[in-house]
C-alpha cells in the first residue's frame, strides 16, 4: 500500500501556507472534505516557525528565508519542504516521495497531493 501525506500534516500545511502567504495569523482550519474545525495557533517573525494544532497536540517548527520554507511536524515526525511563488507553493516531504502543490486565495488553501492524485480545500479562521 502506498503511504500518503497524512490529513493532520496536509492541515498543517494548509495553516502555514495561508499564514504566511496572507501575512496574517489564524485560529482555525476547517478541513472542508471532513466539515471539521481545528484550532491552531502559530508564530511567525523573524524567519522562524512555530504553530501548533491543538485539537491534535502537534507542533510545528522551521524557518523561511526568502520563498524557502522548512518545517517539522512532531506528530507525524516529517519535514516539509516549500517554495513559495506569490500566491502559489510547491513542496516535498522529505524522505518520501510525496510532492505537492498549492494556491492561497484569501482565506481559502487549495493542496493538490500528487501521491493520491487529489485535490483538498480548507478554509483559515479568525
Amino acid at each position: 500500500m502506498e503511504e500518503t501525506v497524512k490529513d493532520n500534516l496536509r492541515a498543517s500545511l494548509a495553516y502555514i501556507a495561508g499564514c504566511i502567504i496572507n501575512k496574517k495569523m489564524y485560529s482555525t482550519l476547517t478541513d472542508q472534505q471532513k466539515m471539521k474545525t481545528l484550532k491552531m495557533t502559530g508564530m511567525f517573525d523573524l524567519g522562524n516557525i512555530d504553530a501548533q494544532n491543538l485539537d491534535e497536540g502537534s507542533k510545528i517548527v522551521g524557518m523561511m528565508s526568502g520563498n524557502d520554507v522548512s518545517f517539522f511536524h512532531s506528530l507525524e515526525n516529517a519535514t516539509i519542504s516549500l517554495k513559495l511563488n506569490g500566491a502559489d507553493f510547491k513542496g516535498r516531504e522529505s524522505g518520501a516521495d510525496r510532492d505537492f502543490t498549492g494556491s492561497v486565495s484569501g482565506k481559502a488553501v487549495k493542496i493538490y497531493d500528487g501521491s493520491e492524485y487529489n485535490n483538498f480545500f480548507y478554509e483559515l479562521g479568525e
